[in-house]
């Protein structure tokens, strides 16, 4: 299975034999990220196809034309083998026996009935598997069926998406699975690394709900912390955080309290910055109110292409809501080459987006999706022609993947730490870095009447976890020279600061390359590093925004509707996370650190790529359809009874009121579901046999939505969805972050233990999404306090004295206390 090179540049995992043996979404994304960073990767089918060959968008019912299908599978091979026939074992174990990593995502237990049982195969063979599952290898629910929609509805954000008075919403796609996808992909190189440095395989076991609720903004932290959950907030959760018309369409517009002045001169109205009630609008609802209305005024007297070019030169994060065909045709992602038009055989020509990190510049060009089998007698003369592999484990000593790896975190807020906490939970050195006037936003710092606040907000410590933290002024010469010090003895420095803040404080990767050739710098912008769009700024819903997901999701009829969370943050981190590991893979290979540069709007257009790969073939597409689906209909949520109701916080964890709000989706693939799910119900208006054919229900979609709205409404969700899976049909209670810290399912597998924290005291944080089975997972350590382990840090790493240390903190260099700037 040795891999052709691409057509640009070295391939950064050459050699790399990977099989992928999903059949879904999941698992299947992660197989294309790793494709596009060069590994071999072998989809292996049925003889009938993988199922999402079937999904639309698609030109026909061959199997051959779905746009989905060529999105998830560019840059891989197919070879067709059928696991149920006893040649058809021989040949899978052959080739796993070959591979370095196994991808797959069938229900837990289903390849070990095969002959594949990986507890075994990753000993024997020391090859890395990863598991993508709905709700993991074990648990009360292992076993349960999931769809785009029910996976939506298992990990809490589609509760936090929509309006408060409307149902939660569906985001577009399928974002549950690309999620889980870029979590095995990333869990998967950590794996890879291990396996590679000590000899000793790994089987990986992520769940596909937890991948999410792991991914709740501050609204997770809140309900594990303070036992409050959250309502949605519609399109607008703050003046200067949401959607707004304007005179030829919408825009967007995302601001930190800290960017709210820019967002008053762009209006035109500077003198709001200096009254302090505007300064926190999310603290101040009267000033928000004033606030959009202001806002509004101003964007309906313009067009979102004027908004936008004016909000540049303010340096205000408003931002486009660009359709598939404005991206494919923005000139920026032309001008560098995002976009690799390919030509297929059936689908016919179209355009698939890379990967969206670069590795020293370096991308891998994409190629088109295989045909079914294009590559079976190629694949399996080439497995028969290597020997199988064996475990040689030169260290057993049980250890974490990235024990021994030192990271300097110098980011913020949330993608940032969201990455580096992956990297802490697998055993790196995290080291945390804040300015002493100027520390992590989302500290808190002068909220409430807690003068220690900044050392106890959920939010904070929920995405620090396993980390050291440093408080030093890199504005100083004596803080510079130090964290100089300190990167002499890191592997890599992580950064998300504005384009070029690193060049100037003179720890650019070349300044990093000159004091450690093995340090790697990962840079995060929010759109590119360099060209046109470097300058523009950028946070998690205006990265969604402008990476097309807006424009696709909404109510049906409605206007674009933004995410529940700001969904490019926990998104870009993830993939943050992976494109470290991948650097540290390849300094084993060329023994220097890489320059790293995750775009994280680019990172959103992967994750939407069907719709693009529809739009450049010409296939329609859905757009804004609510929950529903193309391809099954009963596809919705449906209100149930709500006997207990929950108690609301607003962002400072204020209690606010309790509100009742439940919900049951369900998917319909299948005249088989159909009919098991009829029989629950039990209603004779759905015995009509206009409803036995999919053509049929899709027709008459709204009648028999009617119908289980009426039965839902006197049910419980929980007992319906068990009741319903029970019988095949794919159901779920649509969860709140309250409700998943309160699920049986969850705290059974303990997603949710304690730590104890020295101000914030003990508390529930989540634990690491990524279970490795063979090495150990130690204890959550919690957040650090406010330059915690500055002492211990630059004394140990730095070889500063007592003396040099009290100094510093006299100077104001370090800090233990957040500084007024």
């Amino acid at each position: 299975m040795m891999r052709r090179q691409g057509a640009r540049g070295a391939a950064m995992l050459h050699g790399t034999r990977v099989l992928d043996l999903s059949g879904d979404a999941a698992g299947a994304y992660a197989g294309r990220m790793l494709a596009l960073l060069g590994a071999d990767v072998v989809k292996v089918e049925p003889p009938s196809g993988d199922a999402t060959r079937r999904r639309g968008p698609r030109r026909d019912e061959t199997g051959e034309t779905s746009a989905l299908f060529a999105s998830l599978n560019t840059s891989k091979r197919s070879v067709v083998v059928d696991p149920d026939t006893v040649a058809g074992r021989g040949a899978l174990l052959s080739l796993v026996e070959r591979a370095e990593v196994v991808i797959e995502d069938a229900t837990p237990g289903w390849w070990r009935e095969r002959g594949l049982d990986f507890e075994v195969l990753t000993r024997s063979t020391g090859v890395a598997v990863c598991s993508i599952t709905p709700f993991g290898q074990a648990g009360p629910r292992a076993g349960w069926r999931m769809t785009a929609l029910t996976a939506a509805a298992a990990g809490g954000q589609m509760m936090l998406c929509g309006d408060p008075d409307d149902p939660p919403l569906k985001t577009a796609g399928h974002q549950a699975a690309m999620q889980a996808g870029l979590h095995g992909f990333a869990a998967t190189l950590t794996a890879l690394f291990a396996a590679r440095r000590d000899g000793v395989g790994e089987w990986v076991d992520i769940s596909m709900q937890e991948a999410q609720a792991a991914s709740l903004e501050g609204f997770g932290p809140t309900a594990m912390v303070r036992g409050l959950d959250s309502e949605r907030a519609g399109n607008q959760a703050r003046a200067v955080w949401g959607i707004y018309p304007c005179a030829d369409g919408f825009v967007g517009v995302a601001s930190m309290a800290r960017q709210t002045g820019s967002v008053y001169r762009c209006i035109g109205h500077p003198e709001l910055t200096e009254t302090p009630v505007f300064a926190d609008l999310a603290a101040n609802p009267e000033a928000n109110e004033f606030v959009a209305s202001l806002v509004l005024e101003w964007t309906m007297q313009r067009t979102a292409r004027e908004i936008f070019d004016e909000s540049q030169r303010h340096r205000a994060p408003f931002s486009l809501i660009p359709t598939p065909r404005d991206l494919l045709e923005w000139p920026p992602l032309r001008e560098a080459g995002f976009w690799s038009d390919v030509d297929h055989p059936a689908l016919g020509r179209h355009s698939l987006p890379r990967l969206p990190f670069s590795l020293d510049g370096r991308f891998e060009a994409p190629r088109r999706a295989p045909l079914l089998g294009e590559h079976t007698a190629e694949v399996m003369a080439e497995a028969a022609a290597l020997p199988a592999r064996t475990a040689r484990v030169v260290d057993d000593t049980p250890r974490r993947p990235l024990e021994g790896i030192r990271v300097l975190d110098m980011t913020q807020v949330w993608a940032g730490p969201y990455a580096t906490r992956f990297l802490a939970d697998m055993g790196a050195d995290v080291i945390h870095l804040e300015g002493p006037s100027f520390p992590d936003a989302v500290r808190g710092v002068g909220r409430g009447d807690d003068p220690r606040s900044f050392n106890k907000a959920p939010y904070f410590n929920e995405y620090n976890r396993n980390k050291r933290g440093l408080a030093m002024d890199l504005h100083r010469p004596e803080g510079l020279e130090a964290f100089r010090r300190i990167a002499r003895q890191a592997d890599v420095v992580i950064e998300n600061w504005s384009v070029g803040v690193s060049e100037r404080l003179g720890i650019g990767f070349a300044d990093l390359q000159a004091i450690n050739p093995r340090l790697s710098l990962v840079q995060m912008p929010g759109f590119a590093q360099q060209g046109p769009e470097a300058e523009r700024v950028g946070f998690g819903p205006t990265i969604e925004q402008m990476g097309g997901l807006v424009a696709l999701q909404g109510y049906v009829g409605g206007q674009p509707h933004k995410s529940g969370i700001s969904y490019g943050d926990p998104t870009g981190g993830i993939t943050a996370a992976g494109a470290t590991v991948a650097a540290l893979l390849q300094r084993e290979q060329t023994g220097r650190g890489a320059h790293v540069v995750v775009s994280q709007r680019d990172n959103i257009l992967g994750m939407v790529g069907e719709f693009m790969v529809a739009e450049s073939a010409g296939l329609p597409y859905p757009v804004r359809e609510g929950s529903h689906d193309p391809d099954a209909a009963p596809h919705n949520v449906y209100r149930t009874r709500d006997d207990h109701g929950r108690m609301q916080g607003d962002i400072l964890g204020r209690e606010i009121g309790e509100f009742h709000d439940t919900w049951l989706a369900i998917a319909v693939d299948s005249d088989e579901s159909w009919a098991a799910l009829r029989g629950v119900v039990a209603d004779p208006h759905l015995d009509d046999p206009a409803y036995a054919t999919h053509a049929g229900r899709k027709a008459h979609e709204a009648a028999i939505d009617a119908v289980i709205e009426a039965w839902a409404r006197e049910r419980d969700a929980s007992a319906e969805a068990a009741r319903l899976q029970a019988v095949g049909v794919s159901a779920l209670p649509v969860m709140s972050p309250l409700m998943l810290v309160r699920d049986e399912h969850l705290q059974a597998r303990g997603f949710f233990p304690t730590t104890v924290h020295p101000e914030a005291g003990e508390h529930t944080v989540t634990r690491p999404v990524w279970l490795m089975r063979h090495r150990p997972q130690p204890p959550i350590q919690p957040a650090p306090c406010f330059g915690e382990h500055n002492v211990v840090i630059l004394r140990e790493l730095a070889g500063y004295s007592d003396t040099d240390l009290e100094r510093f903190e006299a100077d104001g260099v370090i800090a233990t206390v957040p500084l007024k700037a």
